[in-house]
């Protein structure tokens, strides 16, 4: 016992010890360039948030940060390349939702653990789906909509950019609370090739991120019916809330937020935190966000660890629900 004794307190004596060499490196940190792991294709949505908030660090820091866009399998590419990249700070990962809360339960071997090989820093953004139809079709708000599945069991249809994507679980969720016999039509391109046959009269529907809807519905190229926040999004003040619509519960709001590999010294967590919450708090970066369809929104990391275990709830009962699983 009298051992045991001794070894916890020369344990609790080195951590003591190395507390303020960890606080002194964060205070340097970072002496060189840091690596901003996106796990998508330069271009969309999570690249340009990416690049929006890197630019903004590397002014404050007086360090280049470098995005690296690892895109492929969804995501599991890049995100299992941050899992295993050095805990020291230099390396930052882009997560959504996707990769980590929802592939956690979709998939049955993934490559990493989400709660076990990252460490969460801060959240970033918010955004949010926008459910569109093709002009032709006679449903001008979410109740007529509903009226018309209900009148034509299976003949509707909706496009998603695959089996377990953001547009497709919202799309069954708004099935579920609905009640509605819809049938999916994945799509395995962008979101503009979804568009593209909704448009085209291929499909009927689809739940898109406003960023990338806004464009079309302004043009009339697209209806909008309702979109998945709280409250009615910048760009589209005439498009209501699907509570506003009279269906409350279809809440698949997009979400970005920063994590490091698990072990990164927690002072540069809190560092990385605080840097990412003066950041966003900036008028011209949640102007240039809010442009875009995302609201800015930034966190303490135990409050980002709470908002993913609900967010990986959520997702793996609606996909236990559905009885969706990918090899």
């Amino acid at each position: 016992m009298r051992v045991i004794m001794i070894g916890a307190l020369i344990a609790a004596l080195v951590t003591l010890g190395l507390a303020p060499l960890e606080r002194a490196a964060a205070q340097d940190f970072p002496s060189r360039p840091v690596r901003f792991v996106v796990p998508y294709a330069a271009g969309g949505s999570g690249d340009l948030l990416a690049r929006l908030l890197g630019n903004k660090l590397a002014g404050i820091w007086g360090q280049q940060v470098v995005v690296d866009n690892r895109a492929g399998a969804g995501g599991l590419i890049g995100t299992e390349f941050a899992a295993r990249s050095e805990p020291d700070g230099y390396t930052l990962y882009l997560a959504t939702d996707g990769p980590l809360t929802i592939a956690a339960t979709l998939y049955k071997r993934v490559p990493y653990d989400w709660k076990r090989d990252f460490a969460p820093v801060s959240m970033l953004a918010m955004g949010y789906q926008v459910l569109i139809v093709r002009p032709s079709l006679p449903a001008r708000t979410v109740q007529e909509l509903i009226t018309l599945a209900h009148q034509k069991p299976g003949e509707l249809n909706y496009a998603s950019i695959g089996i377990g994507s953001a547009p497709h679980l919202g799309a069954e969720l708004f099935k579920s609370v609905a009640k509605a016999d819809i049938t999916h039509v994945p799509y395995r391109g962008s979101s503009a090739q979804a568009i593209s046959a909704l448009i085209a009269g291929d499909v009927s529907m689809f739940l898109v991120g406003t960023s990338t809807a806004v464009p079309y519905i302004q043009s009339g190229a697209v209806r909008g019916l309702a979109v998945t926040s709280s409250h009615r999004v910048q760009g589209l003040p005439d498009v209501p809330t699907f509570a506003e619509a009279g269906l409350p519960g279809v809440d698949v709001s997009i979400w970005f937020a920063v994590l490091v590999p698990a072990g990164t010294p927690p002072a540069v967590v809190s560092k990385l935190s605080a840097d990412i919450a003066q950041v966003v708090a900036d008028p011209e970066f949640k102007n240039a966000l809010a442009l875009r369809g995302f609201e800015a929104k930034s966190s303490m990391p135990e409050q980002l660890a709470e908002f993913l275990d609900k967010d990986y709830v959520k997702f793996r009962d609606l996909i236990q629900k559905l009885g969706l699983q990918v090899e």
